[in-house]
């Protein structure tokens, strides 16, 4: 490498590195506070489901979110959607920052994905049952259970907003969403005395 070239590297590592140390304290000054989890399902004849519940825990400090279902049949073949919104006041849009629909198989396996989805079902790991390959089995209670996004496992983090997040899980062979989850929740400042020193 010729001497200027290397000027130059160390020149732009200097410039970079105060930026880079301001957003990884930035990230530790916030965190997400969930504030309501719901879930609901198109199979109103059970052909699918058996039974499923969601809710929030008791906490108002540190609120976390569950999921369970248990299913009839096997599911193999099925889609997984997820849409997350951080909500505008009018006249501006909604700013969408993940809408997709992706092969369940596929995210379970983790495989393929969008990093953003990688990077979920890697968190997810920690808090659920489900399993790493297809099928869902029958008669087995999937779960997700204590979940509460750690904003450090995501890149910097620098604002207050309301974060609005669908997701469903959708049976190619029947053509129905078995269950949907709706969660709003709100990435905060930390006060004081959660803040890190």
């Amino acid at each position: 490498m010729k001497p200027k070239t290397f000027d130059v590297w160390v020149v732009i590592f200097l410039c970079l590195l105060p930026n880079w140390k301001f957003e990884a304290e930035a990230k530790n000054n916030f965190e997400m506070q969930t504030d309501n989890f719901t879930c609901s399902s198109e199979d109103v004849n059970s052909r699918i489901l058996k039974e499923f519940r969601c809710g929030i825990s008791k906490s108002a400090k540190r609120r976390t979110w569950h999921m369970e279902f248990m299913l009839k049949q096997p599911v193999a073949e099925h889609e997984f959607f997820m849409k997350i919104v951080l909500p505008r006041k009018s006249p501006l849009k909604d700013f969408v920052l993940l809408n997709v629909t992706t092969d369940g198989c596929q995210l379970l396996a983790n495989r393929n994905q969008v990093p953003l989805m990688r990077l979920g079902r890697n968190v997810m790991e920690r808090f659920s049952n489900f399993p790493k390959q297809c099928p869902f089995k029958s008669k087995t209670t999937y779960y997700i259970r204590g979940f509460r996004l750690d904003l450090n496992l995501l890149p910097a983090v620098d604002m207050e907003t309301p974060v609005h997040t669908e997701l469903s899980y959708r049976s190619k062979h029947h053509g129905l969403t078995w269950i949907s989850g709706f969660l709003e929740a709100r990435v905060q400042r930390l006060n004081e005395k959660k803040r890190p020193k």
